[in-house]
């Protein structure tokens, strides 16, 4: 093989890219700690029981999926035993006073309103995002008891296909970049349920 074929050679090799080496393993997440705007001064609220409303959804997303996440938000409630009592309650509201009012119709002491502001499953690449909002409400009086936010995310496991990258891939040997995955929007949104319920139960930080 002659100089001028090994030129092409290599040069084939730059064009292509090496889109399938890189990073092993699904790319990481970038979780955002809740962020706590209005919690009560005393532990008064721990005895109450508590309904907690379908949630709010995005435009475009199937309001029975307010149920599913509603159910998650309940389950890691109950599992925390926060409360005595947790309900996952039904019926629509579009804004606090209605969701008041239909804790109060349960006859529960405390509902919880969430909303999902965005939901974004992502690609094999990444890119997945989701970011809620919940208030738990004193029915008795309609005031916010605890209001906390947070929003979590995924970078792009994008290739690197910069000169010196595919300089590097040509001259070695490397294994196969493995397919990531993106973990789904219904873990995104289980670990801040668990999360949530860290906070309520008194804890200043969360894992990361």
């Amino acid at each position: 093989m002659n100089r001028l074929h090994l030129l092409l050679l290599l040069a084939c090799c730059l064009l292509a890219g090496c889109a399938s080496y890189g990073r092993q393993g699904p790319p990481p997440l970038e979780k955002g700690a809740p962020v706590v705007l209005i919690h009560p001064l005393t532990d008064s609220y721990r005895q109450a029981t508590v309904g907690v409303l379908p949630f709010q959804m995005p435009p475009g997303v199937n309001g029975e999926e307010g149920l599913r996440v509603a159910a998650l938000f309940k389950d890691m409630l109950l599992g925390k035993r926060i409360f005595p009592v947790v309900r996952q309650l039904t019926g629509e509201y579009g804004d606090l006073d209605e969701a008041v009012a239909l804790g109060r119709k349960a006859g529960v002491g405390l509902v919880l309103a969430g909303q999902v502001g965005s939901l974004l499953a992502g690609t094999e690449i990444g890119g997945a995002r989701a970011s809620v909002s919940v208030r738990l409400l004193d029915t008795a009086s309609g005031q916010t008891v605890w209001y906390v936010e947070q929003a979590m995310s995924q970078e792009m496991d994008l290739p690197d296909l910069s000169l010196g990258a595919r300089l590097g891939s040509v001259m070695s040997v490397q294994p196969l970049r493995q397919v990531a995955a993106a973990p789904p929007a219904t873990n995104m949104l289980a670990r801040m349920a668990e999360d949530l319920a860290d906070v309520l139960q008194g804890a200043r930080s969360v894992s990361r």
